[in-house]
């Protein structure tokens, strides 16, 4: 089994929103919070799992200066050392150690724990933008917190800054684009595609599901869900006639988005204008797919500061849509 240096993994963009109404916050200074939180794990239980906050610094390379500073946004807060960002993992903790093996025998045995005070957890990495109460989040594995975990454990950590408005908290809603969407009425082809719907008597159809499910004879179900995954085949596709079938496949049977839709994500090939994409048709959101180094030797694990450094990255690319949106919540 060929040993891999990195991951590929997606970077979600996320706005933190007050809880009762989902309305903007005035932009925190963050780099300010971060320093202060920083030097200290913060543990609370959120919804039966236990969710602990560690600060971890990363040093600024010359090439992240031309857009992780901010002396084009107007009012924004600059952090106190320019040559130092901070993240933030999210440790949840998991019921089980993973096996390894012995690739050449077969064998396997779990893999060991340092002692009595070590358990097992699944991160998620999260950098604040600097504008805009954004954030960026990525996902170690499916089984990671989400977004809206983080803004609880923000609103736990953070919560003596409040004392004045005691029924404050925070909320992650994602960062929406509605010209983002219109990126595929553009798009020459798909490099893959993911669409989810259900149908039947019981619910209201989805119209690509039914389009997949109906046949001669075939009985018509109370109520079923039915998802389909299309990629390209690496190394025996025609890139960019392969592309195309997908479109317009999708187009054809998905694209109205019609009834009970519950995912309808699109993979964009690079063009001259811009670089590979995803976007999430259903809520427009913006996210980047990345890759993220692994730690070389023995451990292949991640470490958080290649996780949070894939997040600047990403929001590098994207920085012109996200400043277009720093006051927008839809």
């Amino acid at each position: 089994m060929a040993k891999r240096s990195d991951v590929p993994r997606t970077v979600q963009f996320w706005r933190l929103v007050d809880a009762r109404d989902d309305s903007l916050v005035a932009e925190v200074d963050w780099d300010t919070v971060l320093r202060h939180l920083y030097g200290e794990r913060r543990t609370f239980g959120i919804d039966g799992r236990e969710h602990a906050g560690t600060i971890v610094p990363v040093n600024v390379p010359h090439e992240w200066s031309d857009f992780i500073g901010v002396a084009d946004v107007p009012d924004a807060q600059a952090p106190e050392n320019e040559e130092l960002t901070h993240g933030v993992v999210i440790a949840a903790g998991k019921d089980y150690v993973p096996n390894q093996e012995d690739v050449g025998s077969g064998a396997q045995k779990p893999m060991g724990l340092d002692g009595d005070n070590w358990s097992p957890v699944d991160n998620l990495f999260v950098w604040h933008l600097p504008f805009g109460n954004m954030i960026g989040v990525l996902a170690e594995s499916t089984s990671s917190s989400k977004a809206g975990k983080y803004a609880d454990w923000l609103t736990r950590a953070t919560r003596e800054l409040y004392d004045d408005d005691p029924g404050f908290a925070w909320a992650a809603r994602p960062v929406i684009d509605m010209a983002r969407a219109n990126l595929i009425r553009k798009a020459h082809g798909l490099r893959s595609f993911v669409y989810a719907g259900e149908m039947g008597e019981a619910v209201n159809e989805a119209s690509g599901a039914k389009a997949i499910f109906v046949g001669p004879n075939r009985k018509r179900p109370t109520a079923i869900r039915i998802e389909v995954k299309a990629s390209l085949v690496r190394g025996k596709s025609a890139p960019h006639e392969d592309e195309q079938v997908l479109l317009d496949w999708f187009n054809d049977t998905f694209g109205s988005l019609d009834g009970e839709v519950s995912k309808a994500q699109v993979s964009l090939p690079a063009s001259e204008d811009a670089p590979a994409s995803e976007v999430d048709l259903l809520h427009h959101r913006l996210t980047r797919k990345v890759r993220v180094p692994l730690a070389l030797g023995t451990t292949r694990a991640f470490r958080s500061t290649s996780a949070v450094g894939a997040i600047v990255e990403a929001f590098g690319i994207d920085r012109a849509e996200l400043l277009k949106l720093r006051y927008n919540k839809d």
